[in-house]
């Protein structure tokens, strides 16, 4: 699938990530997989494994920083669509269903305003 056809989905513009974000179950130790990019309103997760359109998660995003130091942002998220990169990884778009305090914080280090 083209980047374009990637654009037309979205509703509104999406940031780029500056560092890997892994996103994991809430409470869980596997990685449903990693934070392509976000907006305001959702976020692309990348994944090895189909996510199914109408699931939500509460979901830890998790990112390390300097010195192996660690963050972690809750927040929960509802998949929208889910669509085949590739024969081994797959893309999903999320809607942003509840944030939290840390989250804005982590998200907006990786805005470019």
């Amino acid at each position: 699938m083209s980047a374009q056809s990637f654009a037309e989905m979205r509703m509104e513009p999406r940031w780029q990530l500056k560092s890997t974000v892994s996103v994991f179950q809430k409470g869980g130790s596997d990685c449903l997989g990693l934070l392509v990019n976000w907006s305001k309103s959702g976020l692309m997760i990348s994944s090895y494994q189909p996510l199914k359109s109408g699931d939500s998660f509460d979901v830890e995003l998790v990112d390390i920083l300097q010195d192996n130091d660690r963050r972690t942002a809750p927040c929960k998220i509802e998949v929208v669509w889910c669509k085949e990169l590739n024969p081994s990884l797959y893309g999903s778009g999320c809607r942003l269903v509840e944030g939290s305090e840390m989250f804005d914080a982590m998200m907006q280090d990786y805005c470019d305003e």
